[in-house]
């Protein structure tokens, strides 16, 4: 089975146009030019790959099994790309970190000290909820994931280096501090201030609410969780985060904590990889530094892999 990668291109620029015309004009090629290249794909994997219909070209069962071959392909040549050009400018490795709202904002600590002790190397570093985190870890896309909460992580390697719990951070007085514990409608009962749109603390409380069948009532989305707190203490509204961010204000008392009813409240940040034992040195290095800077010196001995 011989094909070119271009004809992988071509094939995926038509799926996305749905239509021969539209994907040829994506990829600067004639009608023509594109119709070759994608009868050349098909003959070389012996299937069709689209059915042409009124509603434009629709990938066959066949098409789109190529089509998630095909983007993995294309992605890991493209990724082959970045990571040679790194080699030439002298950068030997190269490191892409997803983590979700709650360990990216931990992260600091063993994110400088690793880079201080690793001048070579870089990290490219991105915000998604936990679930994309594990599925992009599993298609290679990341190569070290930072997760929490209670998932499904689809037989990857885990290893548990902290622990936090989502609370509501309410101001002192709020009548929803009268209470040590909360159920989530009844927090959403009042106005909130959110953390941007698209963090995945704010997408992961309205997916809670909407199962609920709820909207959050935001009156603001503040732009990190220090501009939340401060909303928070000037009376705005309350708003979910992480015990651990609101850890300093609560122990001043300008901030008061309201526990959530709910499972998935408790949370232990994980790392999240394919093989531990198949990690390349620097990758190694950076799991070992976010291990040992969360974890209590007695307790790094005992750092395990859970499946």
């Amino acid at each position: 089975m011989r094909y070119e990668l271009t004809d992988l291109k071509v094939f995926l620029a038509i799926a996305a146009a749905k239509s021969l015309s539209g994907g040829a004009a994506d990829m600067h090629l004639t009608a023509p030019s594109a119709s070759y290249r994608l009868k050349n794909l098909e003959q070389a994997l012996g299937a069709p790959l689209f059915d042409r219909t009124p509603k434009g070209m629709q990938l066959t069962p066949a098409g789109v099994t190529v089509r998630r071959y095909a983007e993995n392909i294309l992605g890991n040549v493209e990724r082959l790309g970045s990571e040679m050009q790194r080699h030439t400018d002298g950068v030997v490795g190269h490191i892409r970190v997803f983590a979700n709202s709650s360990t990216l904002h931990g992260l600091a600590p063993a994110l400088s000290r690793f880079l201080a002790a690793y001048p070579n190397v870089n990290v490219e570093l991105e915000e998604h909820l936990s679930a994309s985190i594990v599925k992009s870890v599993q298609d290679g896309v990341a190569d070290v994931g930072l997760a929490a909460g209670d998932i499904d992580f689809g037989g990857l390697e885990t290893v548990v280096y902290a622990h936090d719990e989502l609370i509501f951070a309410t101001p002192p007085g709020h009548p929803l501090a009268e209470h040590g514990m909360v159920s989530l409608d009844m927090a959403l009962a009042y106005d909130l201030v959110g953390i941007g749109k698209k963090s995945s603390n704010f997408v992961f409380l309205e997916a809670m609410a909407h199962q609920l069948g709820v909207s959050p009532r935001v009156r603001v989305h503040a732009s990190s969780f220090v501009d939340v707190l401060a909303c928070v203490q000037e009376g705005v509204g309350i708003s979910l985060v992480p015990r651990s961010i609101a850890a300093a204000l609560i122990q001043r008392g300008l901030v008061q904590p309201v526990r959530v009813d709910a499972p998935w409240a408790l949370r232990s940040q994980r790392i999240v990889v394919k093989s531990v034992a198949a990690l390349l040195p620097h990758e190694k290095a950076f799991v070992d530094t976010v291990i040992h800077t969360n974890k209590p010196p007695a307790a790094v001995a005992d750092a395990g892999t859970d499946a």
